[in-house]
């Protein structure tokens, strides 16, 4: 029985990953079962809605039963955002000593929906729900480096970059080249570019279809947190922010 299941598990997944319908043939080849053993999987996954073989070409394709199942899946809170941040944020400030935020994107700016306090007695606090500008925040920029470039584009075109700091990037042009560097990296920096004294590195978190929906960040003063050790925090953020992507399930490996 348990075989049968990971046989039938086998060939849905090949169902479901091709982007177009696929043969008898080609489904035996992926999943280097025999074809009988798969024709009889078909039969099983097609009377219960999961496959569907099209008529005039024979092909295979995934059923409408599995939209309907994953869609209902979707809405499990166990898939919801802050249920599944929240611990990794805890490790994150227990692991670095900083305060571990969640930002959600909302139109052009982001908003704080989670965070762990830093046990310093001199730390980050950021009120839950606060909106901040995406270009001048760790957060906002890890998210904006998670964006498409056209949509990147557009929020330059729609957005007034005003200066918080001296260090603000408040040009296209340094934004872009920033933006640039944290998809590389997979991390984004504010050093001290909304506030002075005060450093971040965040890294973007992406949905299901591969959409940036926010991000994981950790804040802290520049007397403890300064851009040295935000860069060599850089990769424990953004492998953080890769596990909570997965967990919400976006397909891939860090930085999603």
């Amino acid at each position: 029985m348990v075989q049968s299941l990971d046989r039938a598990f086998d060939v849905l997944e090949v169902l479901a990953r091709a982007e177009e319908d696929v043969s008898l043939s080609q489904i035996v080849e992926r999943t280097r079962l025999p074809l009988g053993t798969v024709h009889r999987m078909l039969s099983s996954l097609i009377g219960r809605g999961y496959a569907v073989q099209d008529r005039a070409t024979r092909l295979y394709g995934p059923g409408p039963m599995l939209l309907e199942v994953a869609a209902a899946a979707a809405r499990n809170r166990r898939f919801g955002l802050d249920r599944i941040v929240r611990p990794v944020l805890q490790r994150l400030m227990q692991s670095t000593g900083e305060t571990s935020n969640l930002l959600t994107l909302q139109g052009d700016e982001g908003v704080y929906a989670e965070q762990v306090v830093s046990p310093h007695l001199v730390r980050m606090f950021t009120e839950v729900g606060q909106r901040v500008p995406l270009y001048c925040t760790g957060g906002g920029k890890a998210i904006l480096a998670g964006l498409s470039s056209e949509q990147f584009e557009r929020y330059l075109s729609s957005t007034e970059l005003r200066a918080f700091t001296p260090k603000t990037l408040a040009t296209p042009e340094l934004l872009r080249v920033a933006v640039a560097e944290a998809r590389l990296q997979g991390y984004a920096l504010d050093d001290e570019e909304r506030e002075l004294g005060v450093c971040c590195v965040a890294a973007p978190l992406f949905d299901r279809f591969q959409r940036c929906v926010g991000a994981l960040s950790i804040s802290g003063p520049t007397t403890r947190l300064d851009r040295a050790r935000a860069v060599a925090l850089g990769p424990t953020v953004r492998i953080a922010a890769a596990e909570c992507s997965q967990a919400i399930g976006a397909v891939g490996g860090e930085g999603a």
